[in-house]
């Protein structure tokens, strides 16, 4: 998208960040050099009770008309990330790698129980940098929801009995765009493993954040849960009845 570049900044390996996005603005996240998970947690930042729900954002959409409801595995571009009172906090805008919709919005973030577990010792995981990213904001490590793994490449084997960790498909300069539909609090991990799993290639590298302000985004009232749910069955043509 165009407009003017709010925040550019670099989230360097094994760090965290916090950044505050403004209902209208647009997050991008690079690779920068391919190949990198970058976990992502998301509050309401006036309410920050209302957090991200991987599990809202993969299961509630509006099917084409005649579809049956089925779960999805993923989330990608055009889909919302919902809140756990069922709104959308953001939407997909643009995705650049192939396949699109290539992210873990399935378990819960790498932590120090899963490398000590798994033989490499107590260390700091996703969980631990997104805690003390989010501790300023009086955010207490038990209230930091399951995170959007960004570019993570983590599909179900029928075979296997569960997921596999596969490395990313993103190469150097893949991006994905997400527009706020609310004032955010985001916080960003880039994945720390790179002992355990492929999930970073065993090679961990900077990803970039930028912001973009949308010159001709109107700010709008952000509506409580049921009344932006009777505007969204009006927009799609169904009878709340």
């Amino acid at each position: 998208m165009t407009g003017a570049i709010v925040e550019d900044r670099v989230l360097s390996p094994k760090s965290a960040m916090t950044v505050e996005l403004h209902q209208g603005q647009v997050l991008r996240i690079t690779d920068l050099e391919g190949q990198q998970v970058v976990d992502m947690a998301v509050w309401n930042l006036h309410n920050l009770r209302e957090k991200l729900s991987t599990s809202y954002s993969r299961t509630r959409y509006f099917p084409e008309p005649g579809r049956a409801f089925r779960p999805r595995m993923t989330v990608q571009q055009g889909d919302w990330v919902m809140s756990g009172l069922c709104r959308p906090l953001m939407t997909i805008l643009t995705e650049t790698a192939d396949p699109i919709g290539t992210h873990g919005v399935h378990h819960r973030m790498c932590n120090a129980f899963f490398y000590a577990a798994h033989g490499a010792g107590v260390r700091d995981g996703c969980f631990e940098q997104l805690a003390a990213a989010v501790s300023p904001y009086g955010i207490p490590p038990e209230d930091i929801p399951d995170s959007f793994d960004i570019f993570q490449n983590y599909p179900y084997d029928v075979d296997a009995g569960g997921f596999l960790v596969k490395e990313p498909v993103t190469k150097p300069g893949d991006f994905i765009e997400f527009r706020a539909e609310m004032d955010l609090l985001v916080a960003l991990s880039n994945c720390p493993d790179d002992v355990v799993a492929a999930a970073n290639a065993f090679h961990c590298t900077s990803s970039g954040v930028q912001i973009r302000q949308d010159a001709e985004w109107v700010r709008h009232p952000v509506l409580e849960p049921r009344e932006w749910l009777l505007e969204q069955l009006r927009l799609h043509g169904i009878d709340p009845e």
